[in-house]
């Protein structure tokens, strides 16, 4: 014999089927994101900048290649 689920386990299951959604989704966002030329990452904030001090030089890679600018 089964027991009917009350209101209280109903609700939990929706939240956390809701919550697991938001989760996918917010990974799928950043993979979209993420993305790769040549398998070299192309967001800035990946890319470091050793020269954070300095503000009047930045250090850039372009295809593996750094220069300074």
């Amino acid at each position: 014999m089964e027991f009917p689920m009350t209101q209280l386990q109903v609700r939990a299951i929706e939240k956390a089927r809701r919550e697991l959604q938001r989760a996918k989704n917010e990974l799928n966002v950043h993979r979209i994101s993420e993305t790769r030329y040549r398998g070299i990452p192309t967001i800035s904030s990946i890319v470091s900048n050793d020269n954070a001090a300095d503000s009047t030089s930045v250090t850039l890679i372009y295809r593996g290649q750094t220069y300074q600018k």
